[in-house]
């Protein structure tokens, strides 16, 4: 019996998405700056600071939050809830608040997740559900085009996720030189063909696990594997 098609959650392309932001009004007053009320909060908050949005169903596993728990660090500001919708499924999304962002963020830019389209978003998601393979995995800030990179026994990583564009990633490799570890996150091995002249296997240390594998719960991770005898380049499991 031939495998069934695997359709991520995440994709771009396979479903309809619907992206609705809530904005807030520059004008809005907070009557004091609330402060995070555990650890687990903190670390939430400093996680959405890095990466920019998380799922509501994220936010909780990977921080051990409950939903009552959320949504008093909503009403105190210290996240905002979107939703993101695809058919009769409507997903809740949060970013960090204004008050959320005090001592965390230099400078709050109100609203700043209107920049984000709706691949953007799914990429993020993306980027969240690698995280759920690792235990006590640190989220740090990184520049973009990356989404933020992992610390994973004591190493960076840099992670990128694509549902299928990659010219910001293209770009930036051509122009700047990175000699950091990379991890692709990305719906299908073949939509990483694009990105092969910009990989030197030798010298670069790149990686890339499917959607699947995230949602199956297994690392596997490829990386580029090249048969200079037979002219081939292609992305091997480890």
């Amino acid at each position: 019996m031939d495998k069934k098609t695997f359709i991520s959650p995440f994709s771009y392309n396979q479903h309809s998405w619907n992206l609705n932001w809530k904005r807030i009004a520059s004008n809005e007053k907070y009557d004091r700056p609330y402060e995070t009320q555990s650890e687990k909060e903190q670390r939430a908050l400093e996680a959405i600071a890095s990466v920019g949005v998380i799922g509501g169903l994220q936010l909780r596993r990977l921080f051990n939050l409950d939903k009552q728990r959320i949504k008093r660090m909503e009403a105190r500001h210290l996240i905002v809830r979107h939703e993101i919708k695809t058919k009769d499924k409507i997903i809740p999304i949060y970013t960090i608040g204004k008050s959320g962002a005090n001592k965390i963020m230099p400078k709050f830019i109100g609203n700043y997740w209107v920049e984000y389209d709706t691949e953007d978003v799914l990429n993020r998601m993306a980027f969240f559900q690698l995280c759920t393979l690792f235990d006590g995995v640190k989220i740090n800030p990184s520049p973009s085009p990356f989404i933020a990179s992992l610390k994973i026994n004591g190493n960076d990583f840099y992670v990128y996720a694509t549902r299928r564009n990659m010219n910001d990633l293209m770009m930036f490799l051509k122009w700047k030189p990175f000699s950091e570890r990379i991890i692709i996150v990305t719906e299908e091995l073949n939509y990483l063909r694009p990105l092969k002249p910009f990989i030197n296997s030798d010298k670069m240390k790149v990686r890339a696990i499917t959607d699947e594998a995230i949602k199956e719960g297994t690392p596997m991770f490829y990386r580029i594997y090249e048969d200079k005898e037979n002219s081939i380049i292609n992305w091997v499991s480890e």
